[in-house]
């Protein structure tokens, strides 16, 4: 994947990444669970990143960035069952100044050459 921020509806997403192995499968259904825990917590911002976004068959985990909006509500179910985390995903739930500075990081890989991430639409 080219450099950049690649925006993507969760259904491409899965498409594309979330059906080459079981593992993956099982992925993609904890990504088809943090959606809408996202959008009612009150997340803006979803980004993933990680091997789950390459052609590697059997990813560790889908690491995710996740953005609060203004009307995140920390006190909130939602954000509750954020916090406790999904299996298969390793989330980080940050405000705008360490977004950008999570999006600066992952923008390249060990070696500091660019890499592509993914926003899944929300």
């Amino acid at each position: 994947m080219p450099p950049g921020v690649h925006p993507a509806e969760l259904t491409e997403v899965l498409a594309r990444f979330g059906t080459f192995s079981e593992l993956r499968r099982d992925q993609a259904q904890s990504l088809e669970w943090l959606v809408p825990l996202c959008k009612a917590a009150g997340i803006i911002r979803l980004i993933v990143n990680g091997s789950f976004v390459t052609s590697t068959t059997d990813p560790n985990d889908v690491d995710c960035v996740l953005l609060m909006g203004p009307d995140y509500n920390e006190l909130s179910e939602s954000a509750a069952e954020l916090e406790r985390g999904l299996p298969f995903l390793s989330l980080q739930i940050v405000r705008q100044p360490q977004f950008d500075d999570v999006l600066r990081f992952f923008a390249t890989d060990r070696d500091r050459f660019g890499k592509g991430l993914v926003e899944i639409i929300l």
